[in-house]
């Protein structure tokens, strides 16, 4: 079905960056282009018209960057005179190549790690002319030569302000399942050792929790802006189950009527007896599973075995289940042992504990990952600098029994098949019929491939 046709969620963190700006240094204005990606670079010329402003900054995920450094190239082209900054997570990992290439050409500076500080001492570098070499947390070329300020500490959550939802240009077309939808943020950071997980290169290994009285009023803030429903960002928001249980009954109380999806661990809720029923009665509807791995083998490999195993799975999953909440059950596959006998272990496992929507995401060998180092000394990755198709669903990499062409085909007719023959589909259906007949609609006129190819996974049994 593709996940991203069932949500269109804003930035948190442009708007994060926006409200920690100190007051009267500048007016910031937060063009979320997740909903005009029809023709990002129109509406951007519009806006750059609209505003003529001196600065202009972008964030990018590695898959993202490629769109981003087009972007920045026609921002340059428009005017010579705007200053153009990039952070994020690529820009994080891979600024050395950055500044090596033709790219530096685009940038004026890059961003390292978390951005609220080192953006905000930059504008008020910018704009009071002072040295950036006192800008803590930015990289540059000065008398060309690369000058990389070392990062600033992380902020201390009760520091950071809530996010300026009225600095967004584009206010219309975030949603959950097609209800209003908006983002926030519980904590963030985990300290767990995943080694597929990039997470450690924003904030290290790190747990910041914020306050549940700042989180209420997060909340009301978005409810103002029209949101009735919320995805929660945290990195892992059941590290410290308690908390949130407490977090869950705060809401229960506030009656505050909004549906919410989260990211969520098997261990969060082994750990927390009681956390699915407070979830459901908070109003969670969406729970993202990171179960990653039938196979306990497959767990130990990414590092994940001292957090669940595939029976801990099965009981979570029936227990989230049985409180009303819908499972998105993302899975890895593509670890060094798979076959096609494994792929389809995790399908049936899949169908077996009842998961709703189905994400099997192909390992990707993030930058500056363990991961990434481990399949590089065995020459298991396929793509090394393609990073556009790094985005999960894109074939990477190849397995000590499969390539990589073998391994995107075999799990596609897995993705086309599981609906139907799981039953999600239908329950699905049950809770959101309206959407998902204009859904269907619009993907029969626009994507008639994308059910070519349901129908052909539906008829090819092997």
């Amino acid at each position: 079905m593709g996940f991203n046709r069932l949500t269109k969620i804003p930035s948190l963190n442009l708007a994060s960056l926006a409200a920690n700006i100190d007051e009267n240094i500048c007016e910031v204005k937060v063009a979320d282009l997740v909903v005009k990606d029809s023709n990002p670079q129109k509406t951007l010329l519009k806006i750059l018209n609209n505003y003529k402003p001196d600065v202009v900054g972008f964030t990018a995920m590695s898959f993202q960057y490629q769109t981003a450094l087009v972007l920045a190239r026609l921002t340059r082209n428009f005017s010579q005179n705007i200053i153009i900054v990039i952070g994020g997570y690529h820009v994080t990992a891979d600024w050395e190549n950055i500044l090596i290439s033709e790219d530096k050409n685009y940038f004026d500076f890059l961003i390292d790690g978390e951005g609220e500080v080192p953006f905000n001492e930059l504008m008020k570098s910018l704009v009071n002319g002072q040295d950036f070499s006192t800008v803590p947390g930015i990289i540059y070329i000065k008398g060309g030569q690369i000058q990389k300020n070392s990062r600033p500490a992380l902020i201390p959550p009760e520091e950071i302000k809530l996010p300026k939802r009225s600095a967004r240009i584009f206010n219309k077309g975030f949603h959950i399942m097609g209800i209003p939808a908006d983002v926030i943020e519980t904590s963030r950071g985990c300290v767990y050792d995943c080694n597929f997980c990039s997470i450690r290169n924003m904030y290290g290994k790190s747990f910041r929790k914020f306050s549940v009285e700042r989180i209420m009023t997060d909340l009301e803030d978005a409810i103002q802006y029209g949101a009735k429903s919320i995805f929660i960002t945290d990195d892992n928001i059941t590290l410290d189950g308690k908390r949130y249980l407490q977090l869950c009954n705060e809401i229960e109380k506030a009656k505050l009527n909004l549906t919410f999806a989260v990211q969520a661990s098997v261990r969060g809720f082994k750990k927390t007896p009681g956390l699915a029923r407070a979830m459901a009665k908070a109003g969670t509807k969406f729970v993202f599973l990171g179960i990653e791995n039938a196979s306990d083998s497959a767990l130990e490999f990414m590092q994940k075995s001292n957090q669940l195993t595939s029976n801990d799975t099965m009981e979570v999953v029936d227990e989230i289940k049985k409180n009303g909440m819908l499972v998105v059950g993302g899975f890895i596959l593509g670890n060094p042992e798979d076959t096609k006998d494994t792929l389809l272990d995790n399908y049936h496992f899949a169908k077996k504990i009842g998961v709703d929507i189905l994400l099997f995401n192909i390992l990707t060998p993030h930058l500056k990952t363990e991961l990434r180092e481990e399949l590089l000394s065995e020459g298991l990755i396929t793509n090394i600098d393609d990073y556009t198709k790094y985005n999960h669903y894109a074939s990477n990499v190849k397995t000590r029994h499969l390539s990589s062409e073998e391994l995107f085909k075999i799990r596609n007719r897995l993705d086309a098949r599981y609906p139907l023959a799981s039953g999600a589909i239908f329950r699905l259906f049950r809770e959101y019929p309206w959407y998902f007949t204009r859904l269907m609609f619009r993907m029969l006129q626009s994507e008639p491939q994308n059910w070519i190819n349901f129908a052909t996974g539906l008829l090819n049994k092997k």
